[in-house]
């Protein structure tokens, strides 16, 4: 079922660089019609579950998502399969679902009844780092993965139309994460290079256990035509921050897709 991907609650499991094989649960599936038109996991063509097809823009409540993982966590189970991710992530940021908390906690009963040794995984946009429920529910995850890729206040607003004091709230809640994972991305509103140290400072003070640093330009290829920043140049920022403040750092570029 190629076309499941982010149209269902449960996708997957995916193989990637970032996750290994990983189970999608995504909080807000749309319709078909409504999928991204860069969506990798339709790319990919690998999302063979069972699809669970949002019916209207309600977002399902949490037992409906907990449930839908719940069965097909337990079927690959009993089929012998590998899991080494659970991961939330969708077309709406997992931190806007009123749940999130409930979701969180009973997807790491689930894993540790099942899958003891696989990654609870949430991939977001910091977009929604206030409300206390959140920030507990952030905590529950073995690898938080948070976008955070602005050095400055006002690069933040600039790229995000949000306001300086959410950067610092945002700032703040990733502080609190003892295993923050932070995902970035440089394109040509943040790769001019003081804005890149300007962020590698930012991010020493955050201490997050792991960069994961996002390039557009695919494997191999040498030369972007993007105004973002090179393989080679993001692999040299990878390393001075592996060598200067001692986080590891990887940049995983796009795999080409099989025909």
């Amino acid at each position: 079922m190629a076309n499941a991907a982010f149209h269902s609650i449960v996708f997957g499991p995916v193989k990637s660089r970032r996750l290994g094989i990983s189970l999608g649960i995504n909080p807000a599936p749309n319709s078909r019609e409504n999928c991204p038109p860069n969506c990798v996991i339709c790319a990919k063509g690998t999302a063979d579950s069972v699809p669970i097809l949002a019916r209207s823009n309600q977002l399902p409540s949490a037992g409906v998502i907990v449930t839908s993982a719940a069965r097909t966590i337990i079927e690959r189970n009993k089929a012998g399969e590998k899991l080494e991710s659970v991961t939330v992530i969708g077309n709406l940021d997992a931190t806007l679902h009123p749940n999130l908390l409930e979701i969180a906690e009973n997807l790491r009963d689930l894993r540790n009844k099942w899958f003891p040794k696989a990654d609870l995984s949430l991939i977001s946009e910091s977009t929604n780092l206030g409300p206390d429920e959140v920030r507990r529910a952030l905590r529950i995850f073995d690898r938080p993965i948070m976008r955070f890729e602005w050095g400055t206040q006002k690069l933040f607003t600039a790229m995000t139309g949000r306001p300086a004091a959410d950067y610092k709230s945002i700032s703040e809640a990733l502080t609190a994460l003892d295993r923050l994972v932070i995902q970035a991305s440089f394109g040509p509103q943040n790769s001019a290079e003081a804005d890149v140290k300007a962020w590698a400072k930012k991010v020493e003070e955050l201490r997050p256990k792991e960069i994961q640093i996002l390039s557009s330009e695919p494997a191999g290829k040498k030369g972007s035509k993007s105004k973002g920043l090179s393989n080679a140049k993001l692999e040299e920022i990878a390393s001075s921050i592996s060598e200067t403040v001692g986080i590891s750092t990887t940049v995983y570029t796009l795999e080409t897709q099989p025909a």
